[in-house]
């Protein structure tokens, strides 16, 4: 097949912890809880037959110069699979990029799909995402998005692992809620996951209260455990203790805010009636700035739309 589209949703994680001392990636990832937005990632693969293996990897119309490690680690582990092709990818990203929105694994993600059907390999979409979750362990760049990612919703990670081999349950009856997010940049996703006294930490809170999550899971529950969990890791920029002081007064009548592991942002779940009223009161609001995200829920996870 010549040419291929596959969307896979962005994600934000509120509480998660890391299991990677299994020497194979897909063993390895994180358990967590979080949300998938149907503003995502499309990717587009065009293939034309070539006597040598020739990538180019476009980011929003513009070509990325090798800076997309985990697409170019997610192309190669196609090279033993397939005979050469002139390989044209292009994502085209409708969130912020390295600020806690799931993009590396949701390119990642969504590539896979897409080499497997325009190269013809015959994988599952199991083992598509296995190879996408293998890549993002590797670079460092997540650790259970792919797994999020690929089934959508309101998720908990129950057991963590590439697709296949993690599990996950989502939370029921979230077709009234949307995604609202405040975003000012990135934090340094690879910095934390090679820091093991953070990683211990991690666990040690986030085991806790995933468990009481696990115990009673809602929305509320999540917002709340959530919170706890970025309140406990203490990872606020002085802007966003800033912001999360200044919301505190809309927080009791919503549902807490809390931060995007790992981003300069927050989120929260909010009726989709109550929207536009509470948009307008953020508008309100002097200094904040950001930009903010508002998204539906996504339910369904990865999908080949083209």
């Amino acid at each position: 097949m010549g040419e291929v589209s596959v969307f896979a949703p962005s994600h934000i994680t509120g509480i998660f912890t890391v299991k990677d001392g299994c020497k194979k990636p897909v063993f390895k990832g994180s358990r967590g809880a979080g949300v998938s937005l149907r503003k995502g990632v499309y990717t587009t693969v065009r293939l034309e037959k070539n006597h040598r293996w020739d990538v180019s990897v476009y980011l929003n119309g513009k070509p990325v110069n090798g800076k997309m490690t985990v697409s170019l680690a997610t192309v190669k582990k196609f090279f033993r699979l397939a005979s050469p092709n002139k390989v044209l990818i292009n994502h085209k990203v409708e969130v912020p990029i390295g600020a806690g929105y799931g993009v590396s694994g949701a390119c990642a993600l969504s590539l896979s799909l897409a080499l497997n059907e325009a190269l013809n390999t015959g994988l599952s979409k199991v083992e598509a995402a296995q190879i996408a979750h293998t890549a993002e362990i590797e670079c460092k760049t997540g650790l259970g998005t792919v797994l999020a990612e690929s089934f959508g919703g309101v998720e908990i990670r129950v057991e963590a692992g590439a697709p296949g081999i993690g599990s996950l349950k989502k939370i029921e009856n979230v077709e009234k809620f949307m995604v609202l997010s405040l975003c000012w940049g990135g934090l340094p996703t690879k910095k934390f996951l090679r820091n093991e006294a953070f990683k211990k930490r991690v666990n040690m809170v986030g085991g806790v209260l995933l468990n009481k999550l696990i115990k009673n899971p809602s929305i509320d529950s999540l917002m709340f455990l959530s919170r706890r969990f970025a309140d406990r890791l203490n990872l606020y920029t002085l802007r966003l203790k800033k912001i999360l002081a200044g919301l505190a007064e809309l927080e009791k009548e919503l549902r807490p805010f809390s931060m995007n592991m790992f981003g300069e942002a927050v989120f929260t779940l909010i009726e989709r009636e109550r929207l536009g009223e509470v948009v307008r009161r953020l508008k309100l609001f002097n200094g904040f700035g950001g930009q903010l995200i508002v998204s539906d829920i996504d339910n369904l996870g990865a999908r080949i739309i083209g």
